[in-house]
């Protein structure tokens, strides 16, 4: 169109018989250079799009709760980097066109504001997946007296088989939170414990039972790699793959409820694994 427009506007300079050849070239080189422009222009749009896309698959690694801090936080701080890249061109672009971009201006900042947004929404995040992972101490808390306990007697008094049985007690009770805590005291105090890994699969159990499966999946996994010979690794796993496919991480499931099926082959989980595993096909 605009080469039509160009060969028009030279056809009638050249009837009016008023324009010289030299001027003839200087306005089809700025009208090339206009297109080159707008080239650019397009080529940034483009960019801007595959920011986006960059950041929503960000988004997804996050929530499946299995990327690590390091490789998110890299990511994260790279694609800053394209953005500080992309406003510096739209800068020099609106330098160099003035006003005729100027609501095209405003709807780069817009989008750009909106990444901005995105990207302190996936910080907060991974401030919450490093708790998570234990790369931050958590606040200690108090820890209640049980009731078995007698008068002057703490918890830190009570046997081992006592404070297991009254930490499983409050998980059957649905006090979940002070379950947490005492399996977790009993784990500090008896890590050689026969009974240590089923305290982990608990807590696991107790983030699962509140439907805190991102949670839970990193607990069923410390049970795994604790205590590979516990005898709560194949419930480790097949609930694990149930907090994936409560998340929506099918592919996920999958992976965990095969590795199940082929560790575990003799087992009652392994049989509910394979039930499993025929809804996800």
């Amino acid at each position: 169109m605009k080469q039509i427009v160009f060969c028009i506007g030279l056809g009638m300079l050249i009837l009016s018989g008023c324009v010289a050849p030299d001027q003839y070239r200087v306005l089809e080189n700025r009208i090339a250079a206009l297109e080159m422009e707008n080239n650019r222009r397009a080529a940034l749009l483009g960019e801007m799009t595959q920011v986006k896309a960059d950041l929503e698959a960000i988004r997804k690694q996050i929530k499946s709760g299995q990327t690590r801090y390091a490789d998110a936080r890299y990511e994260l701080d790279q694609v800053q980097e394209r953005f500080q890249v992309l406003n510096g061109l739209i800068e020099e672009l609106n330098f160099k066109m003035g006003n005729s971009v100027e609501s095209q201006k405003a709807s780069y900042e817009k989008e750009l504001a909106m990444l901005d947004n995105a990207v302190s929404r996936n910080y907060e995040k991974i401030i919450n997946l490093e708790k998570y992972m234990g790369f931050e101490p958590s606040q200690a808390k108090s820890v209640k007296t049980p009731e078995s306990a007698t008068p002057g007697q703490d918890q830190t008094e009570m046997g081992e088989a006592a404070l297991y049985e009254f930490a499983k007690k409050k998980f059957d009770e649905g006090d979940m939170e002070t379950a947490r805590i005492q399996f977790e005291n009993f784990i500090n105090k008896f890590p050689q414990s026969d009974r240590a890994d089923n305290a982990r699969f608990w807590i696991a159990d107790s983030y699962y039972a509140e439907k805190w499966f991102e949670k839970a999946i990193l607990e069923y996994q410390k049970v795994l790699e604790t205590y590979p010979n516990s005898n709560k690794a194949a419930a480790a796993r097949l609930k694990q793959g149930y907090a994936f496919i409560s998340l929506g991480e099918r592919a996920n499931a999958r992976l965990i409820l095969k590795e199940l099926v082929k560790r575990h082959p003799n087992t009652k989980e392994a049989g509910y694994a394979m039930e499993k595993l025929k809804t996800l096909n």
